[in-house]
């Protein structure tokens, strides 16, 4: 209650406010705008007020379903088979292990997890938020682009020192080299760039790294534009499959202008660091969330067209984006699968 004394004033919420397992139960919100709420970070252990003390219109449990759903025609291709079924993605993210150092995966992804490895002192860091949510942006039953797929999962330390992360990476390419192509990582999701104007520990093995991992196959999808298309997150408070309801991304500045196209990253719901059962919504996304759904893309177009090139998905992307009203160019995954199919 402290918490939310000390953020929250005269019960008006600000933009982008953190209420994640805050008890509102006694505060009335009914004067805040459903924007607001929407545009808010909560999980499944805010506690509510009453509803005639929130907007009207507005429902917390609601908001959190809807924000489960990749959109844009993702699940009717999961309803057609195609959901990344017969390939094997990675991620290389923060620990989803127990302070214990117990691997405790969310039932979103558990049944996904065929390889997990931690490196450095990842176990000695808590569970952060950051690793279930991107493995439940990306295979998670309900939130993720490809439920289907298998996932090899690298826990590496926060922070940005890539040794660790170039150390994962090179296993994974490693491991690759013994297997048949059809078992072999085909896509790794890694939620992280880098500038070339800073230096910073072992980022030059890192760079190297990722040349080796793409010279052997691997698509590699990171917050950087290296597969042949620009991307930029954003999203829809309201239907997440009506493209005219998608925007460009929270955080970018009103004046800043973008031509890239649009991945889902805004008022998403992911898998909690809080336990299993437990979800986060999160109003204010960023590059980390666009960066798994953008690799669960890829592994829909290779479970319909294994033997498809990077080069051919950057041109299908292209290709394939449909324009909103606002002129916003929003990437279409049902025309996509359609292009790249056999």
């Amino acid at each position: 209650m402290e918490r939310f004394e000390q953020q929250i004033n005269q019960e008006v919420i600000d933009k982008f406010q953190d209420l994640r397992g805050l008890d509102l139960s006694e505060k009335d919100l009914s004067s805040n705008s459903i924007e607001a709420l929407k545009e808010a970070d909560f999980d499944t252990a805010t506690i509510w007020p009453e509803q005639d003390r929130l907007p009207d219109g507005f429902s917390p449990e609601k908001t959190i379903e809807d924000g489960k759903n990749p959109g844009l025609g993702i699940r009717e291709l999961h309803e057609h088979g195609i959901d990344g079924r017969g390939v094997k993605v990675a991620i290389i993210d923060q620990s989803l292990s127990a302070e214990n150092g117990e691997l405790m995966p969310h039932s979103e992804y558990a049944q996904n997890i065929v390889d997990y490895k931690e490196y450095g002192n990842v176990r000695n860091e808590e569970m952060s938020m950051h690793g279930p949510a991107v493995a439940s942006l990306l295979v998670g039953k309900e939130c993720g682009v490809a439920p289907g797929a298998e996932l090899v999962y690298k826990a590496t330390p926060s922070g940005r020192d890539f040794n660790y992360k170039a150390d994962a990476l090179l296993d994974i390419i490693k491991a690759n080299e013994n297997l048949p192509i059809e078992e072999r990582v085909r896509v790794i999701s890694c939620s992280i760039g880098y500038w070339e104007d800073k230096s910073e520990p072992g980022q030059e093995r890192w760079i190297e790294a990722i040349k080796k991992a793409e010279e052997g196959g691997i698509m590699f999808v990171d917050t950087i534009s290296r597969n042949g298309f620009d991307f930029i997150g954003g999203g829809a408070s309201n239907d997440k499959e009506d493209i005219d309801d998608y925007n460009r991304a929270l955080f970018l500045s009103e004046t800043e202008k973008s031509n890239e196209i649009i991945i889902p990253s805004d008022y998403r719901t992911m898998a909690s660091n809080k336990g299993d059962g437990e979800y986060v919504y999160n109003g204010k996304g960023g590059m980390s969330w666009a960066v798994p759904y953008s690799a669960g893309l890829f592994a829909l177009a290779l479970q319909v067209n294994p033997d498809i090139t990077k080069e051919e998905i950057a041109d299908a992307m292209n290709e394939t984006v449909s324009a909103n009203k606002k002129g916003l160019k929003i990437v279409d995954p049902k025309a996509f699968i359609d292009a790249v199919r056999k």
